[in-house]
């Protein structure tokens, strides 16, 4: 599957909540050179190589994007977690195809939260919130792997 990303520039209504989207949630956040291109850019200078760009499944995303360091759950935690894990759905990150699976933000969370065992938590309707199955899935994958 091809994704096609375009440089993208917000209009002047939207760059608040882009600017919250993609930086407030990123390991680079406030000093990020990509920022600061962006907001040149906005002012006339070309488009920053890594910076935002249209994202099939997250609208826009930054290429530069690195998710923030989440807290590493312990074994009793994690075991509560899969306990209450809900069903994998079609729209899972882990759901090869879908539109959270296409998504290079979610893609990247996703695979951070698998390597560093934090929660990855679901994002549709009343499951929102709660412990991700494709999550659970690919962490037990992983153990299963760790242990060969």
């Amino acid at each position: 599957m091809t994704v096609e990303r375009k440089p993208y520039t917000p209009t002047a209504a939207e760059w608040t909540d882009t600017l919250d989207l993609l930086c407030a949630h990123c390991a680079h956040a406030w000093g990020c050179d990509v920022l600061e291109g962006m907001i040149e850019m906005k002012n006339g200078n070309a488009w920053p190589e890594g910076g935002w760009v249209t994202d099939p499944g997250a609208g826009v995303t930054c290429l530069s994007y690195q998710p923030q360091e989440r807290e590493r759950l312990s074994r009793q935690r994690l075991r509560q977690a899969m306990r209450n894990a809900v069903p994998m759905c079609s729209g899972c990150a882990a759901q090869k195809g879908s539109e959270a699976s296409v998504s290079l933000h979610t893609r990247r969370d996703f695979a951070a939260a698998v390597k560093n065992r934090s929660l990855f938590a679901c994002h549709a309707g009343d499951n929102h919130g709660k412990p991700c199955g494709g999550w659970c899935n690919a962490v037990r994958h992983q153990a299963k792997g760790a242990r060969s």
